[in-house]
């Protein structure tokens, strides 16, 4: 993707080729103009993607520019970086659809903030947003790396996390070239995976992952690499970061262990993950929270899945077997006398007294 940058000050044009993060947005070549009428014939050679422009410049200025890019390349997006915030500077960008206007000083943040927008217009012009589905082979592997990683996250194992991105990565290295938008797709769905898990955990993202990966554009022509990096780099550090925390507590605060098994009740959790979880040994969580909540863990847990059952019995759409399944019990057999045990009923004379 090329992008040029016209500006009468050298200063200027130096400011922006360093303040922005070209790699990032899959921008691989930056060239330069002094003036309007040479930056026009620059873009009727070169056919960039992107330009950006001042709007007071010798010769051709910046709204005549403006108005030949807009007339005879409809294509381009286009950002004005101006010391002025004059009324018809600003009435000939709106008219022209520039991306954004931006006053010097620039600033890093919003000179990236505006090429970001101008990538995600020309994505989506492009289709390339509209990711299209994944092959049967493709989707196994990343269902399957979305499971493992959950479990070690449960099972507070970073560098397995890590591990297991790279086997994604070379699985889909055997897809390359990938789809148009599958590896935004891909990295979206990840980060949404990170931040239910942290969720679950009762964790925020660790800020160096929240800046870094929330701020990371990926489009098609990002590096498979630089974008597993990322999610891997993200995964890693929230949950070492939450490991030094619960490692570093002092005491058992309960109330944030009811919180996770309200949260994860459908998950395969038992007494040992749970006390893994929070770093305490078996027999004090057994302990201390029978001393508070007057159930023992498991018996919480138990509780805790058949109120969600029995939640979702009352809607006659919902199978028996598939209620079971969404509270965490594969076995259906198992189910019905667990159900029976704790409500007095079985599954369908519950459904039936409903």
């Amino acid at each position: 993707m090329k992008v040029i940058i016209i500006d009468d000050e050298f200063w200027i044009r130096n400011s922006i080729r360093h303040l922005a993060d070209w790699e990032r947005f899959g921008i691989d070549q930056v060239m330069e103009a002094e003036d309007g009428l040479s930056g026009l014939e620059m873009v009727e050679r070169m056919h960039p993607e992107i330009v950006i422009t001042d709007m007071k410049m010798r010769g051709m200025d910046g709204t005549r520019l403006l108005q030949k890019l807009t007339e005879e390349y409809p294509y381009i997006r286009k950002i004005v970086v101006s010391g002025f915030d004059e009324f018809s500077y600003m009435k000939q960008a709106i008219l022209s659809k520039v991306d954004e206007y931006l006053l010097k000083p620039i600033k890093p943040e919003e000179l990236n903030r505006a090429l970001e927008k101008a990538v995600r217009e020309l994505r989506a012009a492009q289709g390339i947003h509209a990711a299209q589905p994944l092959d049967k082979q493709l989707l196994k592997v990343v269902t399957e790396t979305r499971s493992v990683i959950v479990r070690y996250i449960q099972e507070m194992n970073p560098e397995a996390i890590k591990s297991s991105f790279k086997h994604l990565e070379a699985a889909l290295k055997e897809h390359e070239p990938l789809k148009p938008g599958v590896s935004n797709s891909l990295y979206k769905q990840f980060m949404q995976l990170l931040e239910e898990q942290a969720d679950l955990l009762g964790s925020e993202l660790t800020p160096n992952a929240q800046s870094r990966a929330a701020t990371f554009f990926v489009s098609d022509n990002t590096p498979l690499n630089a974008w597993i990096t990322v999610l891997s780099d993200a995964f890693s550090d929230s949950l070492e970061t939450l490991i030094y925390q619960r490692k570093n507590k002092v005491g058992v605060k309960i109330d944030e262990i009811r919180q996770y098994i309200d949260h994860s009740y459908a998950e395969p959790i038992g007494l040992g993950t749970i006390a893994s979880q929070f770093f305490i040994s078996r027999e004090h969580l057994s302990r201390t929270f029978k001393q508070e909540v007057g159930l023992t863990v498991m018996d919480y847990l138990v509780a805790k899945r058949i109120e969600k059952a029995c939640e979702l019995l009352q809607d006659p759409s919902v199978s028996i077997k598939n209620a079971a399944k969404a509270v965490g019990y594969s076995d259906i057999t198992y189910f019905y006398r667990i159900f029976k045990k704790i409500t007095g009923v079985t599954p369908i004379q519950f459904r039936q007294g409903s």
